[in-house]
C-alpha cells in the first residue's frame, strides 16, 4: 500500500525497524497509525492543508518488513518512536495518534515531555486512562468475536469483523476505495501483527505515570457520523477532556472511526490548525 510517489525510508531502532516517509520543511508533524493496518495516514500525508508542516509518516514495528523478536507493549512503541524522533535529531514535535495510535502518543508525552510538544489524539482506543463502559458492548459484539476468528485461523473474517464494529458496516468500502482491492488484501496480511501482539498490549496497557503532568496543549478529534451512531467515541472524548482539562474537542463530519481514510483534508486542516495556534517556535 500506500502512494507510489512515497519514499520510503527505514530506520534500525531498538532491534526492531521503522518505516517512514516524510515530506515538507516546517514545524514537524509525526502521524502514528491505529493498529490493523500501517496506511492509515497515507491521504492524510498527502494533504496540502498541511503543506507547510514536515510531515512524517510512520509504520510502527510490527507492520514492516521484519517481525519484532518479542511481544512489544504499548510502552515499547513510544520508546520505538522517541528513539526514531532522536536518530532524525527532532528537539520537538507535534504527535497526532490513531486509535491505539492515540495511546502510544500519549505514553510518548508523559515518557519524553520535551520531545512532544503538543498531542491530537484521534477517536483514542479505549484502553488504560480512556477505558469507558461502552467498550464492554464493542468487545462482546465484535472485538472477542475477531479475536475468535483469528484464533481460529481466519485472518480475513477476523479484520473484516473487527472493522465493521470500529468503523461500521462500510469500513471494507472505504479501504478499497482508498487503496483499491490489493491495498485491502494487504491490510488483512498486516493484522496478523495486530491480533496476535498489539490487541493483547492495548489491553495490558496501565498508564503508570500521573496523568496531570500531561500538559502539552492536546486536540481531540472525533468523528461526527460515529458519535451519532452509539455512545463509545462520545464516552471516551468525555473522559479524556475530564482528565487533560486544556483539551480542545473538534468533531469532522461525516466519518466515524475511519476517519483519517474519509476525511483526511477535513482531518488535516483541524490538526493545521491546532499545531499553528501552538507553534512550536514559541517555545523557543
Amino acid at each position: 500500500m500506500g502512494s507510489s510517489s512515497e519514499a520510503i525510508q527505514t530506520v534500525a531502532v531498538a532491534g526492531t525497524v521503522i518505516e517512514y516517509s516524510e515530506r515538507g520543511q516546517g514545524e514537524p508533524l509525526l502521524l502514528v497509525h491505529a493498529g490493523g493496518f500501517a496506511d492509515w495516514f497515507v491521504p492524510l500525508a498527502a494533504s496540502h492543508t498541511l503543506d507547510d508542516f514536515r510531515v512524517i509518516r510512520v509504520r510502527r514495528a510490527g507492520y514492516g518488513a521484519k517481525a519484532p523478536a518479542s511481544h512489544l507493549s504499548i510502552r515499547d512503541h513510544a520508546a520505538h518512536l522517541i528513539a526514531f524522533a532522536d536518530l532524525l535529531k527532532i528537539d520537538a514535535v507535534h504527535v497526532v495518534g490513531h486509535s491505539s495510535g492515540a495511546l502510544i502518543a500519549f505514553q510518548m508525552a508523559a515518557d519524553r515531555p520535551q520531545l512532544v510538544h503538543s498531542l491530537m489524539l484521534i477517536e483514542p482506543a479505549a484502553c488504560g486512562p480512556f477505558f469507558v463502559p461502552a467498550f464492554a458492548e464493542l468487545g462482546e459484539r465484535f472485538i472477542g468475536p475477531a479475536m475468535g476468528a483469528f484464533a481460529a485461523g481466519d485472518l480475513a473474517g477476523a479484520f473484516d469483523t473487527f472493522m465493521r464494529g470500529v468503523g461500521g458496516d462500510g469500513s471494507r468500502r472505504i479501504i478499497e476505495q482508498t487503496f483499491a482491492r490489493a491495498g485491502y488484501e494487504q491490510a488483512v496480511r498486516e493484522s496478523r501483527f495486530f491480533f496476535s501482539d498489539e490487541v493483547p498490549a492495548c489491553m495490558e496497557w496501565q498508564f503508570e505515570s500521573n496523568v496531570a503532568e500531561i500538559r502539552q496543549p492536546v486536540l481531540v478529534v472525533e468523528g461526527e457520523d460515529g458519535r451519532h451512531a452509539g455512545l463509545l467515541s462520545q464516552q471516551v472524548t468525555e473522559v479524556t477532556t475530564t482528565l487533560l482539562p486544556q483539551a480542545e474537542v473538534v468533531l469532522i463530519p461525516r466519518s466515524n472511526h475511519m476517519l483519517p481514510l474519509q476525511e483526511p483534508d477535513g482531518l488535516g486542516e483541524a490538526l493545521g490548525s491546532f499545531a499553528r495556534r501552538h507553534p512550536i517556535a514559541a517555545q523557543a
